[in-house]
C-alpha cells in the first residue's frame, strides 16, 4: 500500500499496515487558493523527521534528525536521572546542509554531520540501527528490533491542504552501548527499551503541540509503552496509544494541564487515563527569526497515574521515566 493515492492524495486513518513507500512525486499540493506547487516550492513546504528515545535503567537518551527543507537540525543528549549529569548537543544546517533523511518507512538510510557529530539511522528488515560519533569516535551505536511490536501508523489531515503521517512503535528491544556524561561505556541490556518516532508531511506553517512518551516495566513484568498527545494529528482520529507488551490499544482525546512550574497532569476525555508528570532537566531552545521560530521544550519526567482500558488489566505507574514535550514551530 503506498501512502498516496492515483487521485493524488493521501490514505487517511489509521492503518494495520505500515505504508509500502511514501510517493511524495504522486502528491498533488495545492494552496489555499488552488494554485498547484511543484518542484522546489511543494518541497519547502514539506517537514519530516526521525526521533528516537532510548531508555536504560536510569539513563535516558535522545537522538533526533530533522529536515525543513530549508534548514537540517540534529540533537542528542544522554540524561544521567541519579547524577544530574547531561552530555548535551545540538546544531542547525542551513539550507539542510550534510542532511538526509530518508521518510520511507520500510527501507532508510538518514545522516546529520556538523562539526564534530555524526548521526546515522538506518532502517532495515524490521531493524533501526543508530550511530552517533563524535570526532570519529563512537559515543552511541543501537541496534533496535521492531517485529512483534505493533506500529502506530496514522496519516491525518492537516490544514486546508496539507497532510501528517506519523510512525511510532515503543518498549523496542535493543542492542549495543553508549557513552554516559562520566565518560563509561555502559552496555544495553535485556531491560533497555527504545522508542522511535518518524513523521513527515505539510504541517501547519504555525503550529504547536504537547506530547508525552513513557516506556517501563511493571510490577508484573509487562513491557508499558505509552504515546500522547495533543495539538497535532487530531483530524481524523488521534496518535493516543496504549502499548502492553507489543500490543497497541488505542485511546480516547487528551488533555496536558500545567498545574505549576514542575508538574503537569495529563487526563483522558473518557476519564480512564489520569496521570502526573513532574519534570526535571530540559533541552531546550527558542529562536525568533520573525518569519520562522521555534519554542521547544522536552523535559525528563517522571509519570504517575492509572491507565484504564477495557482488555487489560489495570496499568500503574509509579515514578516511571518519561519524556514531556512542549512545542511551538512556525515554519
Amino acid at each position: 500500500m503506498k501512502l498516496i493515492q492515483e487521485n493524488g492524495q493521501p490514505r487517511y486513518g489509521r492503518f494495520d499496515q505500515i505504508p509500502s513507500k511514501i510517493n511524495l512525486d504522486d502528491y498533488i499540493y495545492k494552496t489555499p487558493y488552488g494554485q498547484v506547487l511543484k518542484g522546489w516550492r511543494k518541497q519547502l513546504k514539506y517537514k519530516k523527521f526521525k526521533f528516537c528515545g532510548l531508555q536504560h535503567e536510569h539513563y535516558s537518551i535522545g537522538i533526533a534528525i530533522v529536515d525543513l527543507s530549508w534548514a537540517g537540525h540534529g540533537f542528542f543528549y544522554v540524561y544521567d536521572h541519579l547524577s544530574e549529569k547531561v552530555i548535551e548537543w545540538n546544531a542547525i544546517q542551513p539550507l539542510a546542509l550534510k542532511t538526509q533523511l530518508d521518510e520511507q518507512p520500510l527501507f532508510s538510510q538518514s545522516y546529520f554531520k556538523k562539526s564534530a557529530y555524526q548521526f546515522d539511522m538506518q532502517h532495515a528488515n524490521g531493524v533501526r540501527y543508530i550511530q552517533v560519533t563524535k570526532h570519529g569516535e563512537v559515543q552511541l551505536k543501537a541496534r533496535i528490533f521492531c517485529a512483534g511490536t505493533d506500529a502506530l501508523s496514522l496519516c491525518s489531515p492537516t490544514g486546508i491542504n496539507g497532510w501528517t503521517y506519523t510512525q511510532k512503535q515503543t518498549t523496542l528491544a535493543v542492542e549495543g552501548f553508549f557513552i554516559s556524561p562520566d565518560q563509561q561505556q555502559i552496555e544495553f541490556n535485556s531491560h533497555s527499551l527504545a522508542a522511535l518516532d518518524d513523521t513527515c508531511g505539510f504541517l501547519r506553517p504555525e503550529t504547536a503541540w504537547f506530547w508525552l512518551s513513557c516506556q517501563f516495566r511493571d510490577a508484573n513484568d509487562r513491557r508499558i509503552g505509552l504515546n500522547l498527545a495533543s495539538g497535532v494529528n487530531e483530524s481524523f482520529g488521534n496518535e493516543n496509544a496504549l502499548w502492553v507488551d507489543g500490543r497497541l490499544y488505542p485511546l480516547t482525546d487528551i488533555l496536558f494541564e500545567q498545574q505549576n512550574e514542575n508538574c503537569w497532569s495529563i487526563r483522558s476525555l473518557d476519564e480512564r487515563l489520569n496521570l502526573l508528570v513532574e519534570t526535571g532537566w530540559c533541552r531546550f531552545e527558542n529562536i525568533n527569526l520573525r518569519l520562522i521560530g521555534s519554542q521547544f521544550n522536552q523535559w525528563q519526567a517522571k509519570v504517575s497515574g492509572t491507565i484504564e482500558h477495557e482488555n487489560v488489566e489495570l496499568v500503574l505507574l509509579d515514578n516511571e521515566y518519561g519524556l514531556l514535550e512542549q512545542h511551538y514551530a512556525k515554519w
